[in-house]
């Protein structure tokens, strides 16, 4: 039983009642063709609020297309010529006209029309192709009013879901290298792989959940706020992934001693901290705004990225040590993890000049 259950799912179960009760409404009002309404619906239903309309008016406009092409074409040289060449060439026009107007897929509605308009309703075009794209605005309307009201799905809360997950995910991963590099043993090539795809999917799923939400943006100072918050957050985002995956490549060599300890101490505080600043972050994302407490304001450092430095002083005014530390490389971690505090201190900075 609860198997069964399993398989009926929100999007699924939202469709056959959305088609249904479209159908219902068309049949009640004594309009013609009520499966139309149905088909609009499966083609406009969407993920999300931002995808429906944008598939919504691909569907109204292929329709209406359709319409304007089979009563020019039929009444022009429908008796001109036999019926599948003038369906043939009124399904040409569809296309090229349907490429033209930027249809990605309106146009096979458009020749749906065509061919049913042409075929089946020839003796009364003049009332069918209204009634057509009544039904299917019908459809379309009861499409955005079951993502927006029932059981909603909106880009625009998908988005900041992901934008959320993405940031304590790095947080965690951060948190997990501080933690291997602190006991001085390393994840194994696998689990690395596994942290590095887990990343990268979430963070091609907010780049693919864009242009939906933009679709749900207004005009206003809000919309174009976030739009640049998200321009940010993507960029950002990119460059803590290329730090991550430097830091799982770079080995776990041995930093014995009293100088090298205090530059590994201070290292692996670095990335305790930044996990812990991500995840302030995403507490706040997108509505709130950074800690101006926190934030690097003219030119000064976090303490922990200013302890990272101060170790780095005092392991170089050592000459034995600094031979080590540049003949090993050991200063490539050291140098990333700066790299990383000066990337959060830039997110920081700008985050806060968009308010």
């Amino acid at each position: 039983m609860n198997k069964a259950i399993s398989l009926i799912k929100q999007p699924e179960l939202r469709l056959a009642l959305t088609a249904g009760l479209s159908a219902g409404l068309v049949i009640t009002l004594g309009l013609p063709d009520a499966i139309y309404a149905p088909l609009a619906v499966a083609a406009a239903l969407g993920g999300t609020l931002g995808s429906s309309w944008t598939l919504g008016v691909q569907r109204l406009e292929g329709t209406l297309l359709g319409g304007l092409i089979v009563v020019i074409a039929h009444g022009g040289i429908g008796s001109a010529m036999p019926m599948p060449i003038g369906i043939a060439l009124a399904l040409a026009c569809t296309r090229l006209f349907g490429g033209s107007l930027g249809l990605r897929s309106g146009y096979k509605v458009a020749g749906l029309v065509v061919v049913m308009g042409w075929t089946v309703h020839s003796g009364a075009l003049a009332s069918w192709v209204p009634l057509r794209m009544l039904v299917t605005l019908i459809g379309i309307l009861l499409s955005l009013l079951a993502i927006n009201c029932f059981w909603p799905s909106r880009a625009l809360t998908e988005h900041k879901r992901l934008s959320v997950l993405l940031f304590e995910q790095f947080a965690t991963a951060l948190q997990e290298r501080s933690e291997h590099l602190a006991r001085g043993v390393d994840m194994d090539a696998e689990t690395k792989m596994q942290r590095r795809d887990g990343l990268i999917q979430n963070l091609l799923a907010l780049q693919n959940q864009r242009p939906d939400a933009n679709v749900e943006l207004g005009t206003d100072h809000a919309g174009e706020y976030l739009l640049r918050l998200w321009d940010l957050e993507e960029q950002f985002f990119s460059e803590l992934l290329g730090y991550y995956r430097t830091l799982l490549r770079l080995p776990m060599v041995p930093m014995q001693g009293p100088s090298f300890s205090a530059v590994l101490a201070a290292e692996v505080n670095l990335l305790h901290e930044s996990a812990q600043l991500l995840r302030q972050w995403a507490q706040q994302w997108p509505e709130g705004r950074p800690n101006n407490s926190a934030a690097r304001s003219n030119g000064q450092q976090w303490p922990w990225e200013a302890a990272l430095v101060q170790a780095e002083q005092e392991l170089f005014n050592d000459p034995a040590s600094s031979e080590i530390m540049l003949q090993k490389g050991r200063g490539r971690r050291e140098m990333l993890c700066q790299q990383l505090a000066a990337a959060l201190g830039r997110f920081e900075q700008s985050w806060a000049s968009l308010g």
